[in-house]
Formats: C-alpha cells, structure tokens, sequence
C-alpha cells in the first residue's frame, strides 16, 4: 500500500478506536518511512533572480549630470532563474504569466510549473519587454531549470 493509503487506514483505525473505545496496534509494515515521501511533498521552488539596473543617459541626464555624478539608476530588466529538479512530469514545460495592477507602475509575474511545486510570485516594474533574442530575451526550461530574461525597450526621443 502507499503511505497515503497507509495514513488515511491509520486515521480511519484511530478514529474508530476512540469511538469504540478501544486500542488499536498499527502494523510495523504501515509506520515504515520512504525515501521519496519527503521529495514529493508540495513546496515552493528555489530560485535564483537578478534584477538588471544601469543609468539612462538620455538628453536631460547627459546635459545635468556627469559620470562623476551620475544620475539615479534604473531598472533595466530582470533574470528568473527557478529550479524545478523534481517535477513528477517533467514533459510539461513550466509557465509564467504577467498580471498588471492598473494604475500602478509595478506588476506580479506568477510562475506555474505542476506538482510538486507550488506556484510562486513576484512584483517588477511595469514597462514595455524587449522580446528579440537578439537583444537578451530568453524563455527555456532545460535540465530542470526555468530561465525567464528580459530586458525593457529603451525609447528614443527623437525630433
């Protein structure tokens, strides 16, 4: 039998002992644990984020600040790294999805990947993605890992 199975006849027999008033023995075999129980159990997944921050030296920046008094950085992007070693099918490619608060400048990315793992959550800046490869947007799922980059598009004034 599974220790699910196992622990749902041990909370039926002791439930049924305090009502018929009686002492039941749990047989040896049922309080045997496994090497894999603890694997399974729902948790959140590790992970390994970076938030890419830098300077805009945009025609206001260039003529009021200077490099030896540079002007405040900003966020320019992000990488997600989350580890999913476990996943009990690792087919199913994990997925993410962006939620934006209206009238907020932040927004929540929710991470989904399947059992064992539970789902987690986390708040970056609201800004358009730059979604070219070529200019360091990634979205893969290999050897366990979930790699999320992205870099926000950079706008230009121009006359």
């Amino acid at each position: 039998l599974s220790p699910v199975c196992l622990g749902s006849l041990r909370r039926a027999a002791s439930i049924n002992a305090e009502y018929m008033g009686m002492v039941v023995n749990v047989p040896e075999q049922a309080k045997r644990s496994y090497h894999w129980h603890e694997k399974y159990r729902p948790r959140k997944p590790k992970y390994f984020n970076k938030v890419k921050t830098g300077y805009s030296w945009n025609k206001y920046n260039q003529t009021h600040y200077d490099h030896d008094n540079p002007p405040p950085k900003i966020v320019q992007g992000y990488k997600f790294n989350i580890f999913y070693p476990d996943l009990i099918d690792p087919s199913k490619t994990p997925t993410y999805k962006v939620f934006e608060q209206i009238g907020s400048e932040y927004a929540t990315i929710v991470f989904h990947a399947g059992p064992p793992y539970e789902d987690i959550a986390f708040k970056v800046v609201n800004n358009d993605w730059e979604t070219n490869h070529k200019r360091g947007f990634r979205c893969r799922f290999e050897k366990g890992i979930f790699s999320l980059y992205f870099n926000f598009r950079r706008h230009f004034y121009r006359r």
